[in-house]
């Protein structure tokens, strides 16, 4: 399984890979001249920083561009419903992430445009057709030249820190806020998703204390397990939750090669790593039995146990592994209930 890739997965194959880094944002305040003290301030709008440079945002953006994943939700829980969205990993037959869709046809009544994909890079096209005063591409791997091309079309925001690389739900959730100038707004839904963590993880204090590893199901021959690192989101979410990392994770760390966010564990030290739980997420359901019925992984001891919990579901699997504020409350509920219920034993491979 493809644990990288270079631009958003769509139903044309391009593999998911999820990722967290720090983000950074500046503000440009109003000003005035000591002889203009008795006129109204003049702004000079809201700029962002990022890794292409900066970008001046003049006023608050009506006609908004998200492009990507994660930024779309962010956007349309804000207040604003985009006017194009591409289509990204865990759509189903309309082309949307089921909780997106349902929140952005209830809260506005339809649904954005679906930017065409084409294989070398934006459709730059199809976004200058829909007239943006703003593009929003947080999660994306846009280079120079996109983004320059992009800029020609509408302010744009790329990724903060580097390509595919989001930041936490938190920071990208201000960094939106802050572009459309709902500051407060965003953190209200932080506030309220960070609350909807801390009641369910009292609602289970089981979990505490209860050690974990966040991985991908096998290939078939496969001789590695893959498993994600501390500042994955998944990671982050579990142990929110209540849930500690396995003891392994500096192991873990110690393996990874440059800036991933995964690495490999041998199927021959497999058992030297430590934990009462294993989640995970795969291709299809096949791919998840095959993994817990493998000779070395079903002694391992939650696949012995029957403490595991495998998403095939392209949707449940992409709003865990990219989570915002919107997909947390469609799969939150459901992931804590297979959790409590691996830990009893009864394992979830989800789409069996």
């Amino acid at each position: 399984m493809p644990l990288a890739f270079a631009r958003p997965k769509t139903r044309r194959g391009l593999a998911f890979v999820a990722a967290t880094a720090a983000l950074v944002l500046a503000l440009t305040g109003c000003s005035a001249s000591a002889d203009e003290a008795a006129a109204p301030a003049a702004t000079d709008g809201v700029v962002i920083e990022h890794a292409h440079g900066e970008t001046v945002i003049p006023e608050k953006p009506q006609r908004v561009v998200a492009l990507g994943w994660m930024t779309p939700d962010i956007v349309a829980a804000l207040g604003t419903n985009p006017v194009g969205i591409e289509e990204v990993w865990g759509a189903d037959e309309s082309g949307y992430q089921p909780w997106f869709e349902d929140f952005v046809t209830e809260e506005y009544g339809e649904t954005p445009e679906i930017i065409p994909y084409i294989e070398d890079g934006p459709n730059y096209e199809a976004i200058k057709a829909l007239k943006p005063d703003l593009i929003l591409s947080l999660y994306s791997g846009v280079t120079d030249i996109e983004y320059e091309r992009l800029t020609e079309i509408a302010p744009t925001v790329p990724y903060i820190e580097g390509p595919w690389n989001p930041g936490t739900w938190e920071g990208m959730t201000r960094t939106v806020g802050k572009a459309l100038s709902e500051d407060a707004k965003a953190e209200e839904l932080i506030t309220e998703t960070e609350e909807l963590i801390t009641g369910l993880a009292d609602e289970h204090p089981e979990f505490d204390g209860k050690t974990f590893v966040w991985g991908l199901t096998l290939n078939e021959g496969g001789t590695d397990l893959g498993v994600y690192l501390e500042y994955d989101p998944r990671v982050r979410i579990t142990e929110a939750l209540g849930f500690t990392s396995t003891s392994a994770m500096d192991s873990f760390l110690a393996t990874a090669e440059g800036d991933n966010w995964y690495t490999g564990v041998s199927l021959e030290k497999l058992y030297d790593v430590q934990a009462d739980l294993f989640a995970a997420w795969g291709s299809s359901a096949a791919e998840g039995t095959y993994t817990v019925e493998n000779k070395v992984v079903s002694r391992w001891e939650p696949i012995a146990a029957g403490s595991y919990v495998i998403y095939a579901d392209d949707a449940a699997a992409s709003a865990i592994s990219a989570p915002t504020v919107l997909s947390l409350k469609y799969i939150l509920p459901t992931y804590v209930d297979d959790l409590a219920a691996a830990l009893q034993g009864e394992p979830t491979i989800d789409g069996e």
